[in-house]
């Protein structure tokens, strides 16, 4: 009987994991189904070594909000804490190579139809905008693709997590796996979103040197004929990051000084979270803010060292490095079949860091379920966590 539940929770952590590709209800439901399920069989537990300093963050996010001016806005960060829980489901049931790659499996593929979806959806706005018009029509712009979802940040942030980690799998899954990964690439290049280009970019160098010849070319030839062949599209997005006119660009200057300010005004607990909207005039009163989103800096360390503090960001910093330390350490003292999962981890947690230089993907519920997933699989594929009987199974 505990067999078949530890596999029941297996899948329906999987499977919020891969919904967070569709759908933020379904991938919440399935989470809170997994972690009820597991309270209820009383199955195995294991700190992940990220542990410490996410319960630091949690305990200044804490702290910042006491401090806060107006703390009764600030609680939805605090509820976002159960999303944690992804992290420590993923060490307690990913604990077998085989379920890691049928875990990868369903990630690729839900990331592969979300893709090819986004990839339609292009070419009917790009065919319905034609070689003109205005911008809110522009799928390179203002209009760009969704997928399944309801913002083109989050669609392009779960699908480079999706893509990254897919190239090392690459090394077991087989050549059957390269057209989805081509497709989810595509769906990446397509979404003309820079942070999301510079984490795939990013990503793919961290660990591109540990990766067999085959899988490079079976990843870098399919990419380089999909970036010729949008070129034009890649260069109309890139022009337009020029312009310092649209607000898209100079707001992010604008979100950099205003950080910055509320650093210097409240170094230690920050301005308080979910305050930053609220107190945005108070740093900007120069110009109307009618023209650009201002709920949020649009960079991770930037965002928590506003909105929560110094402290608070010393331990995001933290629970980073440790994620490296860990990773690294474990590829360097691995020699078994789940290496590709620790490489998959790392080009991940690389994709995740640079695009957040550009978006503030930590507060984003569904790229921060699909990350905690990624990157927490190699520690219960860890030596030291004894290797599930009942793998084939699961």
């Amino acid at each position: 009987m505990r067999r078949y539940s530890e596999a029941a929770i297996f899948w329906l952590t999987a499977a919020s994991a891969a919904a967070s590709l569709v759908s933020i209800a379904a991938m919440e439901i399935l989470l809170a189904a997994a972690g009820l399920l597991w309270l209820y069989t009383r199955s195995a537990f294991k700190w992940p070594p990220y542990a410490a300093p996410l319960l630091a963050f949690m305990a200044t996010t804490l702290i910042s909000l006491a401090n806060s001016s107006n703390p009764s806005v600030g609680w939805h960060p605090i509820q976002k804490f159960v999303l944690f829980f992804m992290g420590l489901l993923a060490v307690a049931f990913v604990t077998s190579e085989s379920r890691a790659r049928s875990a990868y499996k369903l990630l690729i593929a839900t990331a592969t139809v979300a893709g090819a979806m986004a990839i339609i959806q292009f070419i009917s706005r790009q065919i319905a905008y034609g070689s003109g018009g205005p911008l809110e029509n522009d799928p390179t712009l203002l209009n760009r693709i969704t997928g399944p979802l309801g913002h083109w940040m989050t669609f392009s942030g779960v699908e480079l997590l999706v893509w990254c980690a897919a190239v090392p799998a690459l090394i077991v899954l087989g050549r059957r796996w390269i057209p989805s990964v081509a497709i989810i690439g595509t769906a990446i290049v397509l979404s003309n979103t820079r942070g999301a280009w510079l984490g795939a970019a990013a990503g793919f160098a961290f660990v591109a040197l540990a990766l067999p010849r085959r899988v490079l070319a079976a990843v870098l030839i399919p990419m380089i004929a999909v970036t010729l062949a949008a070129s034009p599209f890649i260069y109309r997005r890139v022009s337009m990051s020029l312009d310092k006119s649209l607000a898209t660009n100079y707001s992010r200057a604008i979100y950099r000084d205003v950080g910055i300010k509320m650093i210097k005004a409240r170094p230690l607990f920050g301005v308080g979270p979910e305050r930053i909207d609220d107190d945005f005039p108070r740093y900007y009163p120069d110009k109307p803010l009618d023209q650009f989103y201002t709920g949020h800096l649009h960079n991770n360390f930037l965002q928590i060292a506003a909105e929560r503090g110094l402290l608070c960001l010393a331990a995001f910093l933290w629970f980073f490095v440790e994620l490296y330390r860990s990773l690294l350490k474990r590829l360097k003292n691995t020699e078994d079949d789940s290496r590709w999962a620790t490489l998959g981890a790392l080009a991940a947690l690389t994709g995740f860091v640079i695009a957040g230089l550009n978006e503030y993907n930590f507060g984003d519920s569904e790229v921060l379920v699909l990350f905690l997933f990624i990157v927490s699989i190699p520690f219960g594929l860890s030596s030291h966590v004894q290797e599930d009987p009942h793998s084939q199974q699961g």
